[in-house]
């Protein structure tokens, strides 16, 4: 059973975010791309605060006291500002099933950045999969 929850986890996370794609751009149609950042960020950010203080009590408190941490994360969510707005930019270029898409690439780039940030191994496998995965994707897209 320990095996299933992580896959089942992880499809409920995906179903969730092929929601936002579609909505949001239903939005971007009539409103400004960082417009809708700042909406759908805060209610990210009030979300995370409510479920933080409720489910991790204490872990801001530990957390100031660990000065790496706190930068490491800022660092995080300037990427996620980036990603979120190229993103949103896409949306006058393609639609939304291409786009999701090119969601096919993040295990392959995350296996990248963590061989270098986190030491971890990668096999030829991976550069298989990037290989189908990019002729898939040019072959969708195109």
């Amino acid at each position: 059973m320990g095996k299933i929850i992580g896959p089942i986890i992880m499809v409920g996370s995906t179903f969730f975010y092929a929601l936002i794609t579609p909505l949001t751009k239903k939005i971007n149609e009539k409103t400004p791309p960082f417009t809708v950042m700042t909406v759908s960020m805060f209610a990210l950010f009030f979300g995370s605060l409510i479920l933080s203080l409720l489910l991790e009590k204490g872990s801001y408190s530990k957390l100031m006291n660990q000065r790496n941490s706190i930068v490491v994360l800022l660092l995080a969510g300037l990427f996620n500002v980036a990603a979120f707005w190229l993103w949103i930019k896409a949306y006058s270029h393609m639609l939304v099933w291409q786009q999701e898409m090119f969601q096919l690439l993040t295990p392959i780039f995350g296996a990248i950045v963590a061989y270098f940030i986190l030491g971890e191994t990668i096999s030829a496998k991976l550069f298989i999969g990037l290989l189908l995965v990019g002729l898939g994707l040019y072959i969708s897209v195109k």
